[in-house]
Formats: C-alpha cells, sequence, structure tokens
C-alpha cells in the first residue's frame, strides 16, 4: 500500500477545508438559522384590517376584549370608542379580521363605552359581552353567535349610572356561575355629582340569567376611584379573592385586597386585608397585570400609575414592592394598561406597559416591552420591536390571534386609534410553547375562570391562573400560554376551580389543546413537523474562498489520480 506524505495531505487538505466551512456554520439546520432571528413586534393593524379610528371625547378611553364569540376557534375582537360606536371584529383565521355582521347589535352609538370584556356567564357555550360605560353598563347575551341581546334589565344591571372603567368575572362562591365585580371612578360631571369617588359594584350571579348586587358583602370599603380589580386566588387556597386597583387623585383612599373567607357573616365572608400584608399602595393607580412573574407557585401584581410603577412580589402571603430591583419602576411614565406575558417563550412571563405621557412631558411616552431575565430582574427591550413606539397609549389587550404560539397585542390609543402588533417569535424555532384551552361543566363555570395550571418543563415549573378582567378597561384571551425555551415535551397539573386535580404526563409541545372538565384533553392543532436541513451560501470572506479552492482543487487532483488507475 502507497502511503506517502504527499498522497496523504491531499485528503487532509480536503477535510480541513470542509472543516473550516462547518465551523463557520454555512451548513446548519433550518431551526438553528430561524433561532437567531431577531424576536419582535410589528405592527400589522392595516394588513388585519383593523381600521377603527377612534375620536377623542372629553375623557380619553380605550377598552379592548379578544374572545372568539362565534365558536369557530379562532379569538374575535370587541374595540370601545367614548364618541361611538363601538366595532366587533370577526378573526377570518388567516391573520386579517372582518367587521362582523353582528356589530350593529352591540355597537352603542350613543353610550360613552371605556371597557369590554366576553365571558359565558350563563354557562350555554356562547361567551356574551359586557360594555362597561359612563353611564348605564351593557350586558348582551350571545344567542348561539347569531345574534346578541341586550339583557341588561333583565339581568338586574340596570340600576347603576355610575363612571365604570372595567368589568371582570369571577365564581367567588363556588357554585358554578361567573359573578360581576366592576370598577367605578368617579361620575363627574356627567352624573351631576361632585367629583368624588364612586362605589364599585359585586354582583352575585343567581344562575337563572339574573344577578343580585351584594357589595355590602364587602364590608365597605368599595367607594374610591377604581380603575380595575381581578379574581385571583392569591393565597392559595382554593377560592378567588378580589384586588382592587384605586386612583388616590380623585379620592386618596389606597389599593384594596379582600380576601375570600368562605359562607358565614351576612352571607359570604369578606376581609380587607391589603394594609397587614403590604398591597395598599395609595398611588394613582390605574391599571393591573397579575401572574406569577417568579415561578414561585404565587400571584403576583404589578400596577400603572402616574410614576412611578409598582411590583408587588408575593412571599408567603405578604407582598413587597420590588419595581425599582426589578427595573420595571418606569419612574417618569404616566402609563395604563398592563400584561403578563412569556413573549419570547422562554418559560418566563415578560411585562408590556401602555405609556401615554411623562410626569415631566419632556421623556419619550415609549410604551415600554420588559424581558424576564429569570433572576428577578428585567431588561427594557427598546430594539428589534414596533410595539415600543411612542403613542399616546391606554388600552392593552393580550390574545395569540392567529394561533402560531406566540401572544400578540392589541393597544388602543387615545388618538390613533387601536394598533395590533403581532409577535414574530415564531421565527425563533429553539423556543418551543404549549397553548391550553379551559372548557368547565357541571359545577365548574364554562369559561373554566379560577383554573390552575402548573406546567413543567426544563426544571422549571410555571403557574397560570385563568383570569377574566384585568390590564384597563380589557379582557385579555382566556386560553393560556406557556414557554418551554428548549423543552419539547411538557407534564401539566390542573386544579380546577371546584378542587378536583388532574395530571397529564409528556404532553408534546407546539401545539394547541382543549382541556374539558373533568378529564378530556383534546390536540386541536397537528404534531409540528420537524425542520429539514438546508444549505446556504453567504457572502464568504477571502480565508473562505481560499479554503474552498483548495479543497476543489484537492479533491479535482484525487479523482485525476483515480482515473488514471482505473485507466
Amino acid at each position: 500500500m502507497d502511503a506517502s506524505p504527499k498522497r496523504l495531505l491531499l485528503p487532509l487538505i480536503l477535510i480541513v477545508s470542509i472543516a473550516l466551512l462547518l465551523q463557520q456554520g454555512y451548513l446548519h439546520s433550518a431551526a438553528e438559522a430561524d433561532a437567531a432571528a431577531a424576536l419582535s413586534f410589528r405592527d400589522v393593524s392595516a394588513e388585519a384590517g383593523l381600521a377603527h379610528h377612534r375620536v377623542p371625547g372629553i375623557e380619553m378611553f380605550a377598552g379592548q376584549a379578544w374572545g372568539d364569540f362565534d365558536n369557530d376557534g379562532w379569538a374575535d375582537l370587541y374595540v370601545t370608542d367614548p364618541s361611538g360606536p363601538n366595532t366587533l371584529y370577526r378573526n377570518n383565521g388567516d391573520g386579517t379580521f372582518s367587521t362582523s355582521d353582528l356589530a350593529p347589535t352591540v355597537a352603542l352609538p350613543q353610550a360613552y363605552s371605556q371597557g369590554a370584556i366576553f365571558a359565558d356567564y350563563d354557562n350555554d357555550g356562547w361567551k356574551d359581552l359586557f360594555v362597561a360605560n359612563w353611564g348605564q353598563n351593557t350586558l348582551f347575551r350571545n344567542e348561539n353567535g347569531r345574534a346578541f341581546r341586550d339583557v341588561t334589565a333583565a339581568a338586574g344591571l340596570a340600576r347603576d349610572n355610575a363612571n365604570s372603567k372595567t368589568a371582570s368575572w369571577g365564581d367567588f362562591d363556588g357554585d358554578g356561575w361567573l359573578d360581576l365585580y366592576i370598577a367605578n371612578w368617579s361620575c363627574y360631571p356627567k352624573c351631576g355629582r361632585q367629583l368624588e369617588g364612586e362605589s364599585d359594584k359585586l354582583y352575585r350571579n343567581n344562575g337563572d340569567g339574573a344577578f343580585s348586587d351584594v357589595t355590602d358583602w364587602l364590608g365597605g370599603g368599595t367607594t374610591g376611584a377604581g380603575f380595575v380589580a381581578s379574581f385571583s386566588d392569591f393565597d392559595n387556597d382554593g377560592d378567588l379573592d378580589i384586588y382592587l386597583v384605586n386612583d388616590a387623585f380623585v379620592n386618596p383612599v389606597g389599593n384594596k385586597l379582600w380576601r375570600n373567607d368562605g359562607p358565614g357573616c351576612r352571607g359570604w365572608c369578606f376581609a380587607q386585608i391589603a394594609q397587614e400584608v403590604g398591597a395598599d399602595a395609595k398611588v394613582f393607580g390605574m391599571g393591573l397585570a397579575t401572574g406569577d412573574y417568579d415561578n414561585d407557585g404565587d400571584n403576583d401584581f404589578y400596577f400603572s400609575n402616574v410614576g412611578p410603577m409598582t411590583l408587588l412580589r408575593q412571599e408567603g402571603g405578604v407582598f413587597s414592592d420590588v419595581a425599582a430591583a426589578a427595573g420595571v419602576q418606569a419612574p417618569t411614565a404616566i402609563a395604563w394598561g398592563a400584561v403578563f406575558l412569556d413573549y419570547d417563550n422562554d418559560g418566563w412571563r415578560d411585562l408590556y406597559l401602555a405609556v401615554s405621557d411623562t410626569t415631566n412631558h419632556r421623556d419619550v411616552a415609549a410604551n415600554q416591552l420588559f424581558r424576564n431575565q429569570g433572576d428577578g430582574a428585567f431588561a427594557a427591550v427598546t430594539c428589534q420591536t414596533e410595539a415600543t413606539d411612542v403613542r399616546m397609549s391606554i388600552g392593552l389587550a393580550a390574545a395569540d390571534y392567529d394561533q402560531d404560539g406566540w401572544v400578540d397585542l392589541l393597544v388602543g390609543n387615545q388618538d390613533e386609534g387601536y394598533r395590533l402588533y403581532r409577535n414574530q417569535g415564531a421565527a425563533n424555532t429553539a423556543h418551543h410553547w404549549l397553548a391550553l384551552e379551559l372548557a368547565g361543566g357541571g359545577p365548574v363555570n364554562r369559561d373554566a375562570v379560577g383554573a390552575r395550571v402548573h406546567v413543567m418543563a426544563n426544571g422549571v415549573t410555571q403557574m397560570q391562573e385563568v383570569i377574566a378582567g384585568s390590564s384597563v378597561g380589557a379582557g385579555n384571551e382566556l386560553a393560556l400560554y406557556f414557554g418551554l425555551a428548549a423543552a419539547t415535551t411538557a407534564d401539566l397539573r390542573v386544579r380546577w376551580p371546584d378542587g378536583r386535580e388532574q395530571t397529564i404526563a409528556g404532553v408534546q409541545a407546539d401545539r394547541r389543546y382543549r382541556l374539558t372538565y373533568p378529564a378530556d384533553l383534546q390536540a386541536l392543532t397537528p404534531a409540528p413537523t420537524q425542520p429539514a436541513i438546508s444549505f446556504s451560501l453567504p457572502a464568504f470572506n477571502l480565508a473562505m474562498w481560499l479554503a474552498l479552492a483548495a479543497a476543489a482543487l484537492a479533491l479535482a487532483g484525487w479523482l485525476q489520480r483515480r482515473g488514471r488507475r482505473a485507466l
């Protein structure tokens, strides 16, 4: 055998040259290429068909609600305009929206509408619509997706005449029917009263289509200038508590936290414990995000203000403001809507904040996107996104309207209408996700509001709760979205509102599921396909060209000699 150094040199050159090309990364998988793409939000309002331009009124406000009113599987959209009319958009399922044929029936052209939310209050399987107005609120019953009927009077909700900002739903008494909390600000001057706080309202769902005013069960303390309240189980005891954000500008009343102590007292027992647990901030509170941002298994509260913001981290049932340390204080911002979402699907919930102005009127009033770094701190995202542009923003609601597994944002602006920001993160195929719709039945309300889901993947346990009513004047999509980072499967643990628990192991990532009480898990999207191997040739530098030429010459010489020997 001839093994001279000269003959060994040529194959060696070939091997080294190819290795150099591989090291430079020109042979790669499509997944790796996508992972390098920058994550961002893009303004797709025009191409999506959202042409709703609000006309400023005497008070600026923007309410919006996501919900699948026609049961076709896609989140539809309702937006308010204080100057009227409001608009109902149908999601076409192709990234675009069309004004629904039912839009005129829910337009309320003479109302001063400020908030909206979809919820199935009568458990018939069709999402109804509640609109918060300055004056008389409106409840529309969904008639099997074919019509909306105004049932405000029949439901016992026609007695109010207030400046309602946000409506929130939650089954506080565990009877399987969604109850209603309405946060009211000051009704001046429309109602002929002084500029002072109004009383909020708590309504119990009787289960027969009507509601009873049980505000007295809260034991007083509901008079203030409420912007938003949220039902959530802050103390992990299985029932829904209520956290309220007040605006101390009108009435110097701090935020309230009512702990649900169950039946008794004058019908139901609530204990107002905000002060003793450190949650009674007295600020110009306006928007609220509720969620477990630090993945420790309990809900935290973030609320907006006329600068600075507050992040109440919960530890053992006690709250402390960590906004400054976490980097989400935004000290000069005048902010409104707020939402927790895992925009990059890395398993940690990030934060978005709608900003209308700054306290000194000189700083740039840009909306804020904060990326959760997983160590208790956030980093401001200022590049590679159109969602941090400068507008007079108030309203904010989140949904995955295109069902690509990456949560999108709708922002309501005072003078420019609504902007839809599509999450471009699907290019990052290195990060996986899991979407879960929950459907109740029997003792559990149809929307499964109050259900808790724990997702275990990558050694991290995330917790999310189905919450109906948050941000300000808004209703987020009720489906839950979990980022899984590199994990391709996850284990689930679900606690239903009636206390029943179930676990599901090995759930495949990158799919949307529906879990129906008590135990039926259905995949709504097909299994994802594996990315193909691709070869790309971007601009080579001189060293790369020389290496490629040497490899080609070596290969040609070797083939030539092989040919001669064959002859």
